[in-house]
Order: C-alpha cells, then structure tokens, then sequence
C-alpha cells in the first residue's frame, strides 16, 4: 500500500505567484478577477494569502493597489512577508492577457478545493475511527460539506448577455415547432399551466393545505399527468408508506374508490378498469422513496442516483436523453436536519433553501407539500372575497423560508373538510396561487372527487361552481 504521510498538498505556488505579480503591477486587474470569489485561503502559502488579502482590502477601499501600497498594507499585521518579496512578485510577473489570469484563476481555485475536499474526507476519517460521532449526522455533516464545496466549484455565474442569447432563441424555435406555449413540464391542469408557464427546471414549487385538505392527492395528480407525458418522477414520501401511496396512484388513474382496494370488495365496473388500467399504471416512470426521515444530503445522493442510472438505461420513447425529470416531497416540515435537531425554525430554513439550490442544481421542478399552521381557522367565519378563509403566504408552518425560497406556492383549500353533514357537501375544491415569479396569482375551481382522490379543474372562465359543473 502507497504511503500516503508523504504526499504534498495540490498547490501551484509558480501561478500563486504569477497572478500576484499581475496585480502589483496593474491593481485594476483585481476588478476583472472578481468573478472568480477568490480568497487568501485560497493560496497554499501564507505569504501569498497575506499579499492577496492586502490587495483585496485596498482595492475595496477604493485604492489602486501596488508594490508600495501593498507593503504600507501589510504593515499593520504581524510577522509580514518581506518587502523584497513583494517587489520580488512584482519584478518576475509575467506577460499576462485575460485569457491567461482567467488560466490562473482556474488552476488557484481548483487546488484549493481539492485541498479543501482532502481536508473534509480527512476529518471523516477520523471521526469515524474514533466513533464519537453518530453515523448518520457525521454522514449529514460529511456530505453537507462535500456540496458546499462542489456549489463554489460551480459558482461563476457571471455570464455576458450575449452568450444567452443563442439559448433564448433556440428555445423560442422549439416552442414554436411543437406549439406549446410552455417553457416547462405541464402540470396536468390547463389553467395552472397557463398561470405558471409549466413547472419549469429550477423551480421550487410549494403546494400546501391544512391536514385533510389534499395536498397529496393533489401532487399524486400532477405527478401521474407528469408521468403520462414520458417524464420520470420521483416521489419521496415521508408520511405514507410506499403501498398507500401505489394504492393512491391505482385510485386516481383506474377511478376506483380507494376504500374497495383496501378491502378487495369491488363493483364489477370497477374491477373491470383495474384490470385494464392496471398494467399501464404499473409501466409509468414513477419512483416511490418511502423513507420516514429525509436529510438534504439524503434526498441529493438518492435523486442524483436516480438520475445516474436513468440516464444509463436508454429510452426509445423520449426525443431527449433519459433523466430524472421531477421531484415530490410529501412533505417539507417532515424532513430531518441533523444541524439544526432542536431548532424546527432553522430546520425548515435550511432544507427549504437546500431544496431550492438542488432544483438549480439538477436543472428540474421540485415540489414539495407544506403544513398551514391553525391561523386559518382562528379567521374562519369570515367571507374567502375579504379573506376569511383564504390561506395566506403568512400560513406556512414553521419559517417564512418557505415563502422566500419557493418559486410558486400554490394552497389548497376545500370547506367540506370543516362540514360535518355529508349532504351540506359539495365537493368544490380551490387552488390559490399566491405566489408566482413567471406569472399572475389568481384562485382556480376544481371539482374533488374523494374517493378516488382526484381534483378536476372546472372550467376556468365560470363565475361559479354551479356554472363550472354546467359546462
């Protein structure tokens, strides 16, 4: 086995001191490497790192940085590097163009991380011969880490107008080619798809309700529709177990009454569409993750797995290549944080963050369910035109993250769930969008049918349910 004691740490101090000089010899350079977010810990040498940080901080006191500015700099903390090796760095720079210190950059900050990336899996190590730690939160720790580091190496986001371009219009010629006014996937409902322009890749979508009011039913909809247009789906459910949630799928896509696939009594048409819908139901692109508890990492290692094994397996049905396309989370206030164990708050701030930085980061919608705290029936009484009983952004459980993060949040409301007699029951169902960066809020009509768990959108340019069920 290599001895690995005797390794050295990746570094380049030649460039190190390259890009230094650059900078003494033209301070102005700093602005056209700011991009990159270098830092002095990003230098191998201390020295370096020191020279660097002088730099940084004339430069953001709105100085021009140089030899001599830099030294006077330097002076003010303790053991600094000598004034000969600052005229030094300056004396051998080299001849520099923009692709070069973009070079330099590159080389510095890939070295870092991979000093940084050492430095993580050595305290694993360690931690895990020691067995002070539990497991599963040196796991959460160790892979938390592990993305915070692989989001900086992504971290350049600066890009010139011009390089969007050809994007935008490539993606305008291929709306126009298949007709489709949406920029993402469907949700199934015409009218939510209008409203949002689909559910687009990055996305974080939020669809919350009261106990009772849905919200599953209404993701196990969307994500049926989802997978009906080819689209791989992954479902993670933390409340139900995986058989519930198959029964679900069966009850909504068969139209069976979710009871008589409990107790195998069907109607003789019923046990007719199971048998003809079972097959295809069983064929959509659909994934169950049934864990009772979901870490951020958790939920990241699984979907990318997924994702890395769909894309393996090749798929003749699909003009694009094979990949996880979506994502549910049923439901948000369930996920763990081992970070944050005593502190609901930061626990839903910080997955509801993470939630939304994966769906940039897999380049697809995530939709997560979300609890309504009990404000809303402290308002009950009062008319939903005044908002007596309409949810509002200030509903959600436990953080105002939620809110912050999500691209779309979208309550469900049915006032059945508060009637006690089965005949004052009307099966009226409403959809607030109450947030929407890609488009207008507005309240949609559905029709619920409960036992199948189905929601129905009614006909959007009706004034009332009556004139919705009409048409």
């Amino acid at each position: 086995m290599e001895d690995t004691s005797l390794r050295m740490l990746p570094s380049s101090v030649e460039v190190e001191a390259a890009i230094l000089g650059c900078l003494l010899n033209d301070g102005k350079l700093f602005g056209d490497i700011e991009g990159f977010d270098l830092t002095p810990e990003d230098f191998s040498q201390e020295r370096h790192a020191a020279v660097f940080r002088a730099v940084k901080a004339i430069y953001e006191s709105q100085q021009t940085p140089d030899a001599l500015t830099v030294i006077n700099e330097l002076s003010k903390i303790p053991n600094p590097p000598e004034t000969s090796f600052v005229f030094d760095l300056a004396k051998n720079a080299p001849i520099y163009s923009e692709e070069t210190l973009q070079q330099y950059c590159s080389i510095i900050l890939e070295k870092s991380l991979r000093r940084s990336l050492i430095g993580i899996c050595s305290k694993a190590i360690d931690a895990s011969y020691r067995q002070e730690v539990e497991f599963e939160e040196l796991s959460d720790k160790t892979t938390t880490e592990l993305i915070d580091l692989s989001n900086r190496k992504h971290a350049n986001s600066v890009i010139p107008l011009k390089n969007l371009m050809a994007p935008l219009l490539e993606r305008i010629q291929q709306q126009i080619s298949d007709k489709s006014p949406l920029l993402g996937i469907s949700s199934g409902y015409s009218r939510l798809d209008t409203m949002s322009s689909g559910l687009k890749p990055g996305d974080m979508v939020i669809v919350a309700g009261r106990p009772g009011m849905g919200k599953t039913g209404f993701a196990i909809n969307m994500a049926l529709s989802i997978a009906k247009q080819g689209l791989n789906v992954l479902f993670f459910s933390l409340e139900m177990p995986a058989q519930q949630i198959m029964n679900r799928f069966i009850s909504i896509e068969c139209s069976i009454d979710s009871k008589h696939l409990l107790n195998a009594q069907f109607e003789e048409d019923e046990l007719a569409r199971l048998w003809s819908g079972f097959d295809k139901t069983a064929d959509l692109p659909i994934f169950i993750d049934e864990s009772t508890s979901l870490t951020i990492s958790e939920l990241r290692s699984k979907a990318k797995k997924i994702d890395a094994e769909l894309r393996k397996t090749p798929n003749p049905n699909r003009t694009t290549p094979n990949r996880l396309d979506c994502i549910f989370i049923d439901y948000i206030q369930l996920m763990d944080c081992l970070s944050f164990k005593d502190d609901v708050v930061h626990q839903i701030e910080y997955n509801s963050k993470n939630i939304k930085k994966l769906a940039k980061d897999l380049g697809i919608p995530i939709i997560a369910m979300a609890q309504l705290n009990r404000n809303i029936e402290d308002r009950r009484g009062g008319k939903i035109e005044n908002g007596g009983k309409k949810p509002m952004l200030s509903d959600l459980k436990g953080s105002g993250s939620i809110e912050q993060d999500a691209d779309m949040v979208l309550f469900i409301h049915r006032e059945d769930v508060y009637k006690v007699k089965e005949e004052d029951k009307n099966n009226e169902a409403e959809v607030f969008v109450e947030k929407n960066r890609h488009g207008p809020t507005g309240r949609i009509k559905f029709r619920f049918v409960p036992q199948y768990m189905k929601f129905i959108q009614l006909d959007p340019m009706a004034d009332s349910y009556e004139q919705a069920n009409e048409s």
